[in-house]
């Protein structure tokens, strides 16, 4: 298990893209809270199979963070979906883009041993997904 803070102003996605590189985390899962002064989140619509982005430049809090890692193109690649919650408590969520900005965000990543998910283009969703049904580690 690894547990650490991500830097202050920090691009919450590219950060923990970089620690699983760093790391040779190549399966994983992670959990995270906290706050950010940025949100970039997107929604797949599965009529049109495109994303819809919602992009906030104000501060939110982390009310759940949840994700995984696997395989992309050859490289750890971390899939995070996030809800945040306004100053009035709102709360909305979806999958997190680069452009998240980290005011201040705890993680815990969890790697695991054994095969590797890939993530590869799947026809029948039009989005990329693990490869296999299962794995085991």
């Amino acid at each position: 298990m690894i547990m650490g803070r991500l830097p202050f102003k920090s691009d919450l996605l590219r950060e923990l893209n970089k620690i699983a590189a760093e790391r040779g985390i190549r399966a994983g899962a992670i959990q995270l809270m906290g706050g950010v002064s940025r949100v970039l989140l997107s929604h797949f619509d599965q009529e049109t199979r495109a994303y819809q982005i919602q992009d906030r430049d104000a501060p939110h809090e982390i009310v759940s963070g949840l994700g995984n890692i696997s395989i992309k193109n050859d490289a750890p690649f971390v899939h995070l979906h996030l809800a945040v919650a306004d100053r009035e408590g709102k709360v909305f969520g979806g999958h997190a883009l680069d452009g998240c900005r980290v005011y201040a965000v705890d993680y815990v990543i969890w790697p695991f041993a054994g095969e590797e998910p890939k993530r590869v283009y799947d026809n029948e969703t039009g989005l990329h997904l693990w490869e296999k049904e299962q794995y085991e580690g």
